[in-house]
């Protein structure tokens, strides 16, 4: 693209008349000239028509290989902004919008929103969302140079928790679901913790990592405690631990309510109290039924 065709561009862009981008600097006919590559303009004139379109006037000068960098020095703040501010949808609408490649930066700048995204996914319910996310990150980290296992093992770990709720949750970037040796990558986001500690309950030091700073780590910390009391043949207490999940003025996020349901149904169905058991298991149906609900994206 030549330079007369980037001041066309950017002009038409800002619905900008070539009499207005002319203003009383240079004629209407030689904008147009230069616009059809029938003239070049002077340093002075390209210094002035850069400031009028807002873009540095290296970016009118520059390579066609270097437009790149000028418009991610321009967009950048603004995708900082958004991806500081947790806005993750509009952080890659703008990667995707205004950026016409990428690198290594903006791949991982992308894999991290698309984390982000699929974790609000998920810790809304909508779980065939959260996998197109997950997927979406993993593919997004494999387009980078920089490290990205932060990325790549929480997405692996929340996919093997997702696989329990129902096989239909898969991935098609994930190549093991099972516990690895990466499983350490995730240890520091709080929901993979909770995964990685009720897969190995024996441990029970690791109940430590959860310190009930928020609702949120209370109810798990107190899930993977009425776990350990089942599988110790507790039912009673790992009952009325799973009630105090529910009696929180916080309700638990969608996936932790139908793992704390499907739990309160066992325990009942090990203290013969069909009935409770009866009701837990509508209640967990009717949570898995809105769990699995169609992907919107």
């Amino acid at each position: 693209m030549n330079i007369g065709e980037k001041i066309k561009n950017l002009r038409m862009s800002k619905m900008i008349t070539q009499q207005e981008l002319a203003g009383d600097f240079i004629t209407r006919n030689m904008l147009s000239r230069i616009e059809h590559g029938a003239a070049l303009p002077s340093l002075p004139t390209v210094i002035y028509l850069a400031g009028r379109l807002n873009v540095p006037a290296g970016f009118l000068l520059a390579e066609e290989e270097n437009e790149f960098l000028y418009q991610k020095i321009r967009y950048m703040p603004n995708i900082r902004r958004a991806y500081q501010m947790g806005d993750y949808r509009i952080c890659r609408e703008l990667c995707e919008t205004v950026l016409t490649e990428s690198d290594d930066e903006i791949a991982l700048l992308m894999a991290e929103c698309a984390l982000g995204l699929a974790k609000e996914e998920f810790f809304a319910g909508n779980l065939h969302n959260a996998c197109h996310w997950f997927d979406t990150a993993l593919r997004d980290a494999d387009k980078t140079a920089y490290h990205t296992g932060h990325i790549a093992a929480p997405a692996i770990v929340y996919f093997r928790y997702m696989r329990g709720i129902s096989p239909t949750l898969c991935s098609y970037e994930a190549d093991d679901l099972l516990p690895g040796e990466r499983d350490f990558a995730a240890w520091q986001d709080i929901f993979c913790r909770y995964v990685l500690t009720l897969e190995h309950t024996e441990q029970l030091h690791a109940l430590r990592a959860f310190d009930d700073r928020s609702a949120q780590e209370r109810q798990l910390a107190w899930h993977v405690q009425a776990t350990v009391l089942q599988r110790s043949g507790e039912y009673a207490a790992a009952y009325e631990m799973l009630r105090r999940i529910l009696a929180e003025e916080i309700a638990p996020v969608p996936v932790l309510l139908y793992s704390v349901l499907q739990d309160m149904e066992n325990c009942c169905k090990e203290l013969d109290d069909y009935k409770g058991a009866y009701e837990h298991a509508l209640h967990k149906l009717s949570v898995h039924e809105r769990l699995l609900v169609e992907s919107t994206i």
